[in-house]
């Protein structure tokens, strides 16, 4: 995988193919795995922890991943503690039985599906080749490889090809005002983005103004499917084992089972990577797939911290919890 290769991250023997029944892209053993076995290390350099902490200037100190350089500036200013006008990342809608759905963002989520949005707008709207070394500033966020080969690796395309309304304005009340909510926030997100832009990417924007909010739009509803949550891993003591979600590149090619999974994932802070271990033994051509949702990871009983809500609270737990844990043990991870 070359964007392996360009995040330093390792990855057991595999391939990405197109699954026959739906053409949907996932990941598949090109051997056979023990219970156990390490699959994948991506330094959490390269990673995001939406939730990492309810301070801003913590969560920022979290969020320091090299992924997408122009996120910082972003994140910066879409803190609630930036010392410009705040913009608002939270959006609410009635339905007809007097209920409020209200949907939030998290700054760090916010920050990076404005740097793939407007990433994409560059690379692929609006077509500009490489003005540096010309004597005038470039346009758009600086040449990046991994990030345009993460950028590559996401399905916006597809998002805006297929359109993004039409599923949601179903009979299903609630998903078409989910779908509301997260419109509102792609608004608030394209002020902000005219309001920090220099005249001359401006105009650009404003030539092109249903690809921009398109493309956020579609840039939103792709980072928040890859969102995984998980357990992280501080060391041996279990009790210290904290969940929290991530946004992993290459782990998140992965595809999500609820069932029957055979990959599980958590955050190694002594190892400072994401690690992917297999929880059975997996035969060759087998797809490898992931609970999104990190389900049975915590123990009953652990304690809440700025990580996220605890385990007793967000994870289920399972008749052999100990043993999936065993495969996350400081020395193991």
């Amino acid at each position: 995988m070359t964007l392996a290769r360009a995040l330093r991250a390792w990855t057991a023997p595999m391939a990405q193919v197109h699954r026959p029944r739906d053409g949907i892209r996932g990941l598949v053993a090109k051997r056979r795995f023990q219970r156990g076995d390490l699959l994948m290390d991506v330094p959490l350099r390269y990673c995001y922890l939406p939730h990492a902490s309810r301070d801003p200037r913590r969560l920022r100190r979290w969020n320091r991943s090299a992924l997408f350089p122009e996120a910082q500036f972003w994140l910066r200013r879409l803190s609630p503690d930036a010392p410009d006008e705040g913009v608002s990342l939270t959006a609410s809608v009635s339905t007809e039985d007097k209920k409020v759905i209200t949907l939030t963002l998290s700054p760090v989520e916010a920050s990076v599906a404005v740097s793939a949005a407007l990433r994409y707008f560059w690379r692929k709207v609006v077509l500009l080749k490489n003005r540096e070394g010309v004597g005038r500033p470039p346009l758009g966020p600086p040449n990046f490889h991994p990030a345009d080969l993460y950028l590559h690796a996401l399905p916006i395309e597809k998002y805006l090809s297929y359109g993004l309304e039409g599923p949601y304005f179903s009979d299903v009340e609630e998903e078409a005002n989910v779908h509301s909510n997260i419109e509102q926030i792609a608004w608030n997100l394209r002020d902000c983005i005219l309001s920090c832009a220099p005249q001359e990417e401006y105009a650009f924007y404003d030539a092109h103004p249903s690809e921009l909010d398109a493309t956020l739009l579609a840039a939103i509803y792709v980072l928040r499917a890859r969102l995984l949550r998980m357990a992280a891993v501080f060391g041996d003591d279990q009790a210290s084992d904290r969940v929290t979600s991530v946004i992993a590149p290459i782990v998140d090619f992965l595809n999500h089972a609820s069932v029957g999974h055979n990959c599980a994932a958590c955050v190694s802070i002594p190892r400072r990577a994401v690690v992917v271990r297999a929880v059975r033994d997996i035969g060759v051509g087998e797809e490898l797939t992931l609970d999104y949702r990190g389900r049975g990871q915590l123990r009953r009983g652990a304690t809440q911290n700025s990580w996220g809500k605890s385990g007793a609270e967000e994870a289920e737990e399972s008749e052999n919890w100990w043993e999936s844990r065993y495969l996350f043990s400081a020395k193991e991870a």
